[in-house]
């Protein structure tokens, strides 16, 4: 049964990923560029394995917190972290993928593919635990969805350009220090702790965007301006 609930975590989800993913990638492919920089079917095909892991990723961790208690949640969200950043470097950093251009932007595909079915089931999930959803509680949650695929574009999009770059250690720790601070922030609004839950959600979300607009502003551009020393040819 569709119900309200539904729409707008499959909005929440999907919606961000997509436009994120065309306004990430547009000035990278033709016809903003002569010579695209990725094979469009290779980055679809990364945004649907993605779909596949957000999945994968949410059911583990659900399983986590519910095996947990409140007094274990610190290490919990620190092991989720570490968790995540770890899949996404070992299917990244397979020799296929190292030293190539395109690797970053399959990571960007991969990354929002994650969010957008990570951010559905988070999402509906949490809208499904309050008693009668209202405006409110839709919008907050919308939000939080936002900030998910935020998170899970730029983290999987740094730990792809650090394989790029040859230079995993530096890029995989950013990642996982965003990871990490966003992970925490956010402790207090999922344990209702007031008023540290405002506080906590306004800090995530400064985190996200910065980490979004960095990639976007700073480390794509560099890298691509960098990209005939750095790298291999795309693969074909």
């Amino acid at each position: 049964m569709v119900d309200a609930s539904s729409i707008v975590s499959s909005v929440a989800g999907f919606a961000p990923a997509f436009i994120l993913l065309y306004f990430t990638l547009k000035d990278y492919t033709y016809p903003e560029v002569e010579k695209p920089f990725f094979d469009d079917r290779r980055v679809f095909m990364f945004f649907a394995f993605g779909i596949i892991i957000g999945m994968v990723i949410f059911a583990f961790e659900s399983w986590g917190r519910q095996v947990s208690g409140e007094e274990t949640i610190v290490i919990l969200v620190l092991l989720f972290a570490v968790m995540e950043s770890s899949m996404k470097l070992v299917i990244l950093n397979l020799p296929r993928f190292q030293r190539k251009v395109d690797t970053a932007f399959l990571g960007i595909a991969l990354g929002l593919g994650i969010a957008a079915t990570y951010t559905f089931a988070t999402v509906y999930t949490s809208l499904l635990a309050v008693e009668e959803p209202g405006a409110f509680e839709y919008i907050a949650f919308s939000l939080i969805g936002l900030q998910l695929v935020l998170l899970q574009g730029a983290t999987t999009a740094y730990i792809a350009i650090g394989v790029v770059r040859g230079k995993i250690i530096p890029y995989f720790s950013e990642a996982l220090l965003t990871q990490l601070g966003y992970n925490l922030l956010m402790i207090p609004f999922f344990t209702e702790a007031e008023p540290w839950n405002y506080l906590g959600i306004a800090a995530a979300s400064a985190v996200v965007v910065y980490s979004y607009y960095k990639l976007v502003t700073l480390s794509l551009p560099v890298l691509i301006k960098d990209a005939k020393k750095l790298v291999k040819p795309a693969a074909s």
